[in-house]
């Protein structure tokens, strides 16, 4: 397992990529290639012993947490409040509109592309004192009893699905 711990959070894919005129393709925008050069820089000079973990033709596993300063970035203040109130008590923010850029930025950083990333857990929480993207990542092939799988399994064991091939057997796919 590696963690890395990066002092920034992705902006929205939203924001991050944008379609070409003409052709519709999907490329990043000024600001989204900024965050991935700062981000891959930032990950091969804090990390460059961690970055020998990433192999070719290996599937991973992950946890992501996008950590925000500041309780407002994910509640919403006027929740509960009669007058004004906001419909919910959370702030649109999804944490998966982040991830896209995050993944791109690592295959950049490690030389391995996103396609190895074969199981991804994410979270978002807040901080009073900083911002970050925390990332554990286990090689699935020599950490198969790694959390990530480990949890899946027991999700299997304990609601089985006929539709996945291999799911009764308890061996994780993409494994060996």
């Amino acid at each position: 397992m590696i963690t890395l711990s990066v002092p920034s959070i992705p902006i929205s894919s939203n924001k991050a990529y944008a379609k070409r005129r003409g052709s519709g393709a999907r490329v990043l925008t000024k600001v989204g290639k900024k965050y991935k050069n700062e981000t891959k820089t930032y990950i091969a000079r804090n990390y460059p012993d961690q970055l020998h973990f990433f192999k070719p033709d290996v599937p991973y596993v992950g946890v992501v947490e996008f950590v925000f300063k500041g309780r407002d970035h994910l509640y919403c203040k006027s929740w509960g409040n009669e007058k004004n109130a906001a419909e919910s008590r959370y702030k649109v923010l999804d944490v998966s509109n982040r991830l896209k850029l995050l993944e791109d930025a690592l295959a950049a950083a490690t030389g391995i592309d996103d396609k190895h990333n074969f199981a991804l857990l994410l979270s978002k929480t807040w901080s009073r004192d900083y911002e970050a993207t925390d990332i554990w990542m286990w090689n699935r092939e020599e950490e198969p009893n790694n959390p990530i799988d480990e949890l899946l399994r027991q999700l299997r064991t304990a609601q089985p699905h006929r539709a996945v091939p291999g799911l009764f057997t308890g061996r994780v796919q993409g494994s060996p």
